[in-house]
């Protein structure tokens, strides 16, 4: 009941992005975009340590805050002051348009109805900075044809060689103008689009994007 694509281009031989899915059981699966504080091999480690943490944990907690609460103990027990992670978490249920998300300081996803793209509820910390920090879990509801898109600050904070901001406009722009297309076009047409901007300008962040839509 949802098509999905995942994509995620590190700015460096390796990045500090994390894209990726986990089929729990017959019903549910997850879907994932983290974002590592740092550049290259020392926020790759921490990006695969998210990944195994989250991969053993996912499947064993009902609540989704409960979820964030263990993530972020763990992420600050095992790294350093200066590290954390935001992300988003998404548990997707076959033949049903409820999503529950867990939001931990990353972009609220964006929800296309339409032509109309619309921001969901901004989420709480950011992992591995206060190991006291609380999270709640969140939902989004869509109804078939509905997108759903997930995206890291390197789409949004790509720049050109005028030091001008890629930017939620032209990533909204890009999304309203495609959202009729399959969810791997509307990707590839947002990345084509960021390609053009930047030109031939160094690349400065990781770029990861994920788009859902409820079939």
């Amino acid at each position: 009941g949802w098509q999905v694509w995942l994509n995620t281009e590190p700015a460096n031989d390796v990045g500090g992005d994390l894209v990726d899915h986990l089929q729990m059981d017959d019903q549910r699966h997850f879907v994932v975009l983290g974002d590592v504080a740092g550049k290259a091999l020392p926020a790759a480690l921490l990006s695969v340590k998210l990944q195994a943490t989250l991969r053993a944990l996912a499947p064993y907690f009902p609540d989704l805050g409960d979820l964030g609460v263990a993530l972020n103990r763990i992420l600050h027990r095992d790294g350093l002051p200066t590290r954390f992670a935001s992300l988003a978490y998404l548990e997707l249920t076959s033949h049903t348009g409820h999503i529950r998300v867990l939001n931990a300081g990353h972009m609220a996803p964006l929800v296309i109805r339409g032509r109309d793209v619309t921001a969901s509820t901004p989420g709480s910390m950011v992992l591995g900075l206060m190991p006291e920090a609380t999270y709640i879990e969140q939902s989004i509801d869509v109804a078939s044809g509905d997108t759903v898109v997930i995206y890291s600050d390197g789409v949004t904070e790509a720049m050109n060689a005028s030091e001008e901001f890629f930017g939620d406009e032209r990533l909204i722009a890009s999304l309203q103008a495609n959202a009729h297309l399959p969810v791997d076009i509307v990707g590839k047409r947002v990345v084509d689009a960021l390609a053009g901007f930047v030109g031939e300008s160094v690349r400065s962040d990781d770029v990861s994007l994920i788009v859902l839509r409820r079939t």
